[in-house]
């Protein structure tokens, strides 16, 4: 299928613009706020990379993948090309997002488990806690991941609250069901999906009528691809079809999509009709020479059905911005899209996440202010704790962020592309699964080091799929001081137990 066919199957013409003004638009008040981030979609996973005034300023190649929605978007965004993950898994990258804190402080530092006690803090003020307080109206769609994982589930996997009878059982290993309380941190409407099974959820709302007149905390199993079900849920919260929100006031609406998280091993894990017309038989989808080793043709066996569910979000996320345009609130609604970690593919024969090479570690993120961005590259190297106070300060709440907020606000320097008061950090720390790695990513070099001492080095500049191995001895003394520096200071500015303990303090500098 070429991309016009694409575009006609959404309903829009081939120059069809998703994001314009409109000349009906609403009184001009505070911004509406979307903010999208599907679960491990990496930066490469983009087609505009491959157009126009984006083409070859990744260093690397980018996946040959359908985007034209993105790509649209992409042209009136603000587009980051080193946007990090800091810990590449679900829920500390969710925890930092609605925290703006590291995770030492904010209470996820692992993926939440039903063997773990990770969970986000209930005692602070979160990113939709901000925005409620604000006047907002806040509409919570998808995956969640940063609550602990308890067994107050009864053997129908419907909440009761308890651990003794009839509760005691889990719903899910990974994730869990949060019931109305501070677990949700403000959000007025919510649409919960747990489980990484695609076309059958776990479906928990406090919207009857999105569920079958189920109560909330009960489980439903609509068995529909979720991020259809989703954007269908953001549609009719869009169009305020039974008054769930008030129309007085602002919104903000996050949607988080499971897809294209795993499982993507066949086209019952994703949009089949994407598949069949867009990626079935399609060779050189991985066109990464560090796609090797044992896992090569296993990765190029799901390459096809990852793909088709990147395509497949796309394709959602165009419905939902049709009738954002529709309703007259296009031209007055930050969007924001980008992921919570990468996917490897198959690159350095793994996949998933977890590590800091760039397939996991760099995730995508555009920022999209009606009138003031029009398709501007960023290099900023920015974190996940300075989206909170960043998108606050886009929305002009600055003066709420909560001082437990770690990030930084880069709201104004974002938008003007003035730097002068503001400097860009010249790194940014990685946080390693269960505690065992450190490292960071500058500019040029990616560096790693275990809790045994063990290091990994990487010179992106020449050597941008990080296939050979350096030791800090092969770079020049001053580029080796100034990596073992950063990674002290940013362990001391993190709150990182490492600090505390001078961990390795042979080897790295701390302040």
């Amino acid at each position: 299928m070429k991309r016009r066919d694409y575009l006609r199957s959404l309903g829009l013409g081939a120059g069809a613009c998703l994001l314009g003004s409109n000349a009906f638009a609403a009184k001009r008040r505070q911004p509406n706020l979307l903010f999208v981030f599907p679960d491990q979609m990496r930066r490469e996973a983009m087609g505009f990379w491959q157009q126009g005034r984006f083409k070859g300023v990744l260093p690397t190649l980018s996946d040959p993948v359908y985007t034209p929605v993105l790509d649209q978007l992409a042209q009136e965004s603000v587009v980051f090309t080193q946007a990090v993950s800091t810990c590449p898994v679900c829920s500390p990258y969710r925890a930092m997002l609605m925290s703006g804190m590291w995770p030492w402080q904010n209470g996820v530092v692992n993926n939440c488990h039903q063997n773990r006690r990770d969970s986000l803090r209930h005692d602070i003020d979160c990113f939709t806690d901000v925005l409620r307080n604000a006047g907002y109206s806040t509409c919570y769609v998808g995956k969640t991941h940063w609550e602990m994982n308890k067994p107050l589930f009864d053997e129908n996997q419907n909440y009761v609250g308890v651990t003794e009878a009839p509760g005691g059982h889990y719903i899910n290993a990974y994730d869990t069901y949060i019931p109305p309380g501070r677990g949700r941190h403000s959000n007025d409407y919510w649409f919960q999906c747990v489980k990484d099974v695609h076309k059958d959820p776990y479906v928990y709302s406090n919207r009857p009528e999105q569920i079958e007149g189920k109560k909330d905390g009960i489980q439903y199993r609509p068995k529909l691809y979720s991020p259809k079900l989703e954007a269908d849920v953001v549609i009719d919260y869009l169009q305020n079809n039974t008054g769930q929100r008030d129309g007085s006031k602002p919104f903000s609406i996050i949607w988080a999509p499971n897809p294209p998280h795993s499982p993507y091993g066949s086209e019952k894990d994703c949009d089949e009709v994407v598949y069949r017309e867009l990626y079935k038989g399609k060779e050189g989808l991985l066109n990464r020479p560090n796609v090797t080793g044992e896992n090569k043709a296993l990765a190029e066996k799901r390459a096809p059905f990852y793909f088709s569910n990147v395509t497949g979000i796309d394709k959602q996320l165009g419905r939902i911005l049709q009738v954002l345009e529709e309703s007259g609130e296009a031209d007055n609604t930050i969007v924001v899209f980008t992921a919570d970690h990468g996917e490897m593919m198959g690159s350095h024969n793994k996949f998933g996440k977890l590590v800091i090479y760039e397939e996991a570690f760099c995730v995508p993120l555009m920022i999209k202010y009606p009138g003031k961005t029009k398709g501007t590259l960023e290099d900023l190297m920015i974190t996940p704790p300075d989206i909170m106070p960043t998108v606050l300060g886009l929305l002009g709440l600055e003066d709420r962020i909560p001082e437990t907020v770690e990030g930084k606000n880069y709201s104004r320097e974002i938008i003007s592309g003035d730097w002068a008061t503001q400097s860009k950090p010249k790194s940014a720390h990685f946080l390693g699964f269960n505690s065992k790695f450190r490292g960071l990513r500058t500019d040029r070099y990616t560096y790693q080091i275990d809790e045994t001492g063990e290091q990994m080095l990487f010179d992106n500049k020449n050597d941008p799929y990080q296939m050979t191995k350096l030791q800090l001895t092969d770079i020049p003394e001053a580029d080796a001081d100034f990596i073992l520096s950063e990674l002290g200071m940013w362990l001391k500015q993190s709150g990182d137990p490492w600090f505390r303990q001078k961990k390795l303090s042979s080897v790295i500098k701390y302040p």
